[in-house]
């Protein structure tokens, strides 16, 4: 059909992409039918096969959707677009299996019938038509292809939904396709409309990503901005269930609470009217023993920069890093000492941060707690007037927009 189209429209040049999952018997034979199909056409055909892992704790089908999905993306280059077959009745047995599974309207907005992928975009143009139609195409065409054994194995919850659950449907209301159909574009269009609005994106203390909560939010908002942040993010979300429940935690939580959600190898902590994302392990890697003001430095403990500031550190000065000590206590320019627990709450410091603050000294002196501010050592450093001064600037994660 696209082949067709391309040859009388002087289209761009197509190629066909198989996935072998070696998942069946058949797995074989499917390659070569494609592979005969695409030369008796001229259409250049590639087979890559994929290893799919069963120990990943995603279930047979989300793995093999995660490995062809990884080839997909790596092969895609700028510009380029993928086909893909998805149909009528895929739409419309996702939208459904969504909803018997408690889905948030994000899900319920079904399959997508475009987005983008790495550099390049997905296209489905098939969704609005059905199986049975695509069948019969292909038979007065004459094609040959051939069904997958195992999508008539009703133990598969897809499955009986496809032959049980589905005709019976058909029996009382045979327009349900198309109206299931519209719902989903429904769905789209209202999430289309609420993700025009900007989220409130933040950046903790050392440049934790975070998403501030707004003012008025209820349950209902927050659970869609979270789950709209981490997929803007790329980062794989819970499931709705989870995500409203720790929306409703992150709202009624009393200052002194700290809700936390763990998925994946990641978290979502709430703390003083916003949410932050963290790995599960924080970063426990020391800094340089030697620094020097104003020589940036970047290493497996993440990256240090310098920003210029009249009231910080001489250029050139030499410190020394290490941890902070027990019942240490810590004094800002202009302010008596307090000790580490009250000098916290007063500077707003994170509990996920407070043991892993580096302390920057000169000569022994404390003159500087990372990700905080210059400290009262500082003011009996020396230097001329005319030497610029900068802050530090610490990050422990190589990259804000994404917690690997």
């Amino acid at each position: 059909m696209v082949h067709r189209w391309l040859q009388s429209h002087k289209g761009p040049e197509l190629h066909a992409i198989h996935i072998h999952h070696g998942l069946s018997d058949r797995a074989d034979h499917w390659a070569r039918l494609c592979e005969q199909h695409c030369a008796d056409r001229g259409v250049p055909f590639e087979c890559h096969r994929v290893s799919v892992s069963r120990d990943l704790g995603l279930g047979l089908e989300a793995a093999a959707r995660e490995a062809r999905y990884a080839i997909f993306e790596n092969r895609l280059e700028s510009g380029e677009v993928l086909l893909q077959g998805h149909h009528q009745d895929d739409q419309v047995e996702t939208v459904l299996y969504r909803l018997l599974r408690g889905a948030g309207p994000r899900g319920l907005a079904g399959i997508p019938a475009t987005r983008s992928l790495g550099v390049g975009r997905i296209i489905r143009p098939l969704l609005t038509i059905s199986r049975a139609d695509i069948t019969a195409w292909a038979e007065a065409s004459k094609l040959l292809f051939e069904d997958d054994p195992s999508n008539i194995d009703t133990a598969f919850d897809r499955n009986f939904l496809r032959h049980e659950v589905l005709p019976l449907i058909a029996t009382r209301w045979p327009s349900f396709r198309q109206t299931v159909t519209r719902a989903a574009l429904l769905q789209q269009l209202t999430l289309a409309e609420l993700d025009q609005c900007p989220l409130a994106r933040i950046s903790g203390l050392l440049g934790e990503p975070g998403l501030r909560i707004d003012e008025g939010s209820d349950n209902a908002a927050l659970s869609h901005q979270l789950y709209r942040w981490l997929v803007e993010d790329a980062a794989e979300p819970p499931n709705f269930t989870q995500l409203s429940e720790f929306a409703r935690q992150s709202l009624e939580a009393h200052a002194d609470r700290l809700p936390e959600l763990i998925f994946g190898n990641q978290r979502l902590v709430a703390w003083q009217g916003a949410i932050y994302r963290l790995p599960i392990e924080m970063p426990t890697a020391v800094l340089p023993s030697e620094i020097v003001v104003g020589m940036n430095l970047t290493g497996d403990w993440g990256s240090l920069y310098w920003e210029a500031d009249g009231n910080g550190l001489p250029e050139g000065l030499s410190l020394s890093s290490r941890r902070r000590e027990p019942r240490e206590k810590f004094a800002l320019r202009g302010r008596r000492s307090r000790d580490f627990k009250q000098f916290c709450q007063e500077q707003a410091i994170p509990p996920w941060w407070r043991a892993a603050l580096t302390v920057l000294e000169h000569d022994g002196v404390p003159v500087c707690l990372l990700g905080v501010s210059v400290l009262r050592g500082a003011d009996d450093i020396p230097w001329v007037g005319d030497i610029a001064r900068f802050s530090p600037r610490w990050l422990p994660f190589q990259s804000l927009d994404r917690i690997e």
